[in-house]
């Protein structure tokens, strides 16, 4: 695959699911199932980020007999504040009752792999995108996903390379990898047929140079039925002073 510099311009949407602090809870449970999504952005007339209004923001109404009941015990520790903004989720009528102020946000030129690692670390499904205080756009899971299937379509039509530049190509990826570093393993190509043999430490590391392969234009096939796997042996490739990627 070839190598990217994806931002979340690249990726995002522009067409936003939106609505205004005012609105009606009801109102915007009609346009998520309208717009088939699971979120919408609250924002202001200026298209500034105020909070997003979620599935699970309205999943715990009193409309639905699902509002949230502490136990009496985490009553007694709880904050006022918590406990009455709890009552206006259930109770209350306009979104920004029952929104999720706190959002974490990126600059379009934040790279994807930025966006994605903040929606796995904080476990989020979105990111809006915010450009001089104004929402211009969201990242969400699916919008990734299309850049990956982008991605991919083009590294197909990637004019490949020579079999002696794929080798020197796969062993200059295995030197950038930690992982590598516990390997005792020799590579050939030949017709675009990269051959593994040698000892590995783990399924996980046969697995993982066979996908590093695969990656590289021109690689048609890789076979590595060769690579035996030996804890013992390449435990000590960690205390060597070698280079990996070396013949």
């Amino acid at each position: 695959m070839a190598k990217t510099n994806i931002t979340a311009r690249d990726v995002m949407s522009t067409k936003l699911a939106a609505v205004a602090p005012g609105a009606n809870i009801q109102l915007a449970a009609k346009l998520m199932l309208k717009r088939k999504v699971s979120a919408l952005l609250v924002l202001d007339a200026k298209r500034r980020l105020l909070g997003i209004c979620s599935e699970g923001d309205l999943v715990h109404r009193i409309e639905l007999g699902s509002r949230k009941k502490g136990s009496w015990w985490l009553n007694l520790v709880a904050r006022d504040r918590d406990m009455a903004r709890d009552y206006a989720r259930a109770y209350g009528r306009r979104v920004s009752d029952a929104m999720t102020r706190h959002v974490i946000s990126v600059e379009p030129q934040t790279p994807l792999s930025g966006v994605a690692a903040l929606m796995d670390n904080h476990k989020i499904k979105r990111v809006p995108v915010v450009e001089a205080g104004r929402v211009v756009g969201i990242v969400s899971r699916a919008d990734i996903l299309a850049a990956l299937v982008r991605v991919g379509t083009a590294a197909t039509v990637e004019k490949g390379i020579d079999d002696a530049g794929a080798v020197g190509e796969i062993r200059k990826r295995m030197g950038k990898e930690a992982w590598a570093g516990a390997t005792l393993v020799s590579v050939s190509v030949h017709k675009g047929v990269a051959i593994f043999s040698g000892v590995v430490a783990s399924i996980a590391q046969r697995d993982a140079l066979r996908a590093l392969a695969e990656a590289i234009p021109g690689i048609r096939h890789v076979d590595v039925s060769k690579l035996g796997i030996d804890k013992a042996a390449t435990a000590l490739m960690h205390a060597l002073p070698l280079r990996i990627g070396k013949p």
